[in-house]
């Protein structure tokens, strides 16, 4: 289910989230979540945002833990609609490092809720 405009919206938010991470962005960041939100990634365990200043520290963390990649090759983006406004955006991706060799292969999972007829994040597993 879930309309193909919908689903649009669910893409364009996720290419908004992955410009404001690549470019290290935290005030765009902020901007494309709905808080409180909830985060996993490369942490230990799952921890939660609760505005614009606890997610940038979030971030700053997530960024650490993550590996160094030089760049990263997107392999798939997966919507799946979950309920009325609430959609699963799965990513597929590669990382190289800076020989080009493969440092990470991986899978991110996005949650994005509707938010004043726009779709915003609420979640990154």
């Amino acid at each position: 289910m879930g309309s193909e405009k919908e689903q649009s919206k669910v893409r364009a938010a996720h290419t908004e989230y992955f410009q404001a991470v690549g470019s290290g962005d935290m005030d765009a960041l902020a901007g494309v979540f709905v808080f409180p939100a909830v985060f996993k990634g490369f942490l230990e365990d799952a921890v939660i945002a609760t505005n614009k200043d606890s997610l940038i520290g979030i971030y700053q963390k997530l960024i650490a833990a993550a590996p160094k990649a030089t760049r990263t090759e997107v392999r798939a983006l997966d919507v799946s609609y979950l309920r009325p406004g609430v959609y699963m955006l799965t990513m597929n991706y590669v990382q190289f490092g800076t020989d080009d060799a493969v440092i990470h292969e991986g899978r991110a999972v996005y949650f994005m809720k509707s938010v004043d007829d726009d779709f915003r994040l609420f979640a990154v597993i």
